[in-house]
């Protein structure tokens, strides 16, 4: 069955879903898990799946329910993403996911420029990579030390050399090329831990680089970390268009808050000045009109972003586009900050 089917025929059932940690039982995405989906996926693999079952089974057949579960109003789900099942950690104000559905678009690129360039605006801000399987957040901005632990138990995140802490599966591995053959569960305990057992210190946003689809990885970042608002990042091809609209359903159906699309790849500039679509038409409008949320930069073809990102050098890349996408970011940010001179 599915955790909302046994909710909506045993309501208090879902009281027992949150003694075991799945207390989004009301939340969208139910409708589709099964018990054991839910229970692997949304507890990292560490819900004892027959002491649930006992439970539920225990109660639907007798009426009565275990002792010591959670009060009733706690259970509940908010609307929004911002609750799923992990405290929010102290000190961060705003997590910003960055998401596509769809690989290749540029992810890592949008997260990067994002965070380099709130940092030039005075923020704090640091970049979780949840591309466990295929980081690539280390190299563009050149961060090669290792995390190192004071106190056994947490993990203090190397920084950039524009001073932008970074955690990402590449920084615990023995060589940068090493393979990481993970199922999904370990990946989203990787995601959680990589959130709640690093020191991020005091951040205004924390922007979260996410692996393509809409499995796993996603789903742990949606409901288990406090996720203010989601980036979409498309190329102009109707193939991805048509790829990022399931990431566009699947934050809705989560409840979530769009900020903007960014079309990356948009056209190429030639030495005369004119542009070149490489990849036909701008797609951007169809998904404007499918997020309801406005397209906020479109990032050109740039020989100088891939020269950049392959030396670990991106806080130095400069374009008009990429102020853009900052100045656009602001406009829909989740709470509006008085611009921070820059020293």
């Amino acid at each position: 069955m599915t955790i909302s089917s046994v909710v909506e025929r045993w309501p208090d059932a879902a009281r027992i879903f949150a003694r075991y940690g799945l207390s989004c039982a009301s939340c969208s995405i139910s409708k589709s898990e099964t018990i054991m989906a839910g229970a692997t996926g949304h507890g990292g693999g560490r819900v004892n799946v027959e002491d649930l079952m006992r439970d539920l089974n225990s109660y639907a057949d007798s009426g009565k329910l275990p002792d010591n579960l959670p009060a009733a109003n706690a259970t509940a789900s908010a609307p929004g993403m911002k609750m799923r099942g992990m405290a929010e950690q102290k000190g961060i104000k705003h997590v910003i996911a960055v998401m596509s559905g769809k690989g290749g678009v540029g992810k890592s690129l949008v997260a990067g420029l994002l965070a380099v360039g709130l940092t030039r605006r005075g923020f704090r801000v640091g970049v979780l990579d949840g591309d466990i399987t295929g980081p690539s957040i280390p190299r563009m901005f050149g961060v090669r030390e290792k995390p190192v632990s004071s106190d056994g138990k947490t993990l203090n995140p190397p920084k950039s050399r524009g001073g932008i802490p970074i955690m990402s599966m590449n920084l615990l591995l023995p060589e940068e090329g090493e393979a990481v053959i993970w199922r999904g569960p370990m990946v989203s305990g990787a995601i959680r831990q990589f959130f709640s057992d690093v020191n991020w210190g005091e951040l205004d946003y924390l922007i979260v680089d996410l692996p393509p689809g809409t499995s796993d990885a996603p789903l742990t970042v949606m409901q288990a970390l406090p996720v203010d608002g989601v980036v979409l990042v498309t190329t102009p091809q109707a193939l991805a268009a048509m790829v990022v609209t399931k990431a566009v359903k699947l934050v809705k159906q989560l409840g979530g808050d769009i900020l903007g699309i960014v079309e990356n790849m948009a056209y190429v500039r030639v030495p005369d000045g004119s542009t070149i679509e490489v990849f036909g038409p701008s797609q951007g409008l169809k998904l404007v009109i499918a997020s309801n949320a406005p397209l906020i930069a479109k990032l050109p073809i740039d020989p100088e972003i891939a020269r950049l990102s392959d030396a670990g050098l991106i806080e130095s890349y400069e374009s008009p586009e990429s102020e853009e996408l900052i100045v656009n970011f602001l406009e829909r940010a989740p709470e509006k900050h008085p611009q921070v001179p820059v020293a």
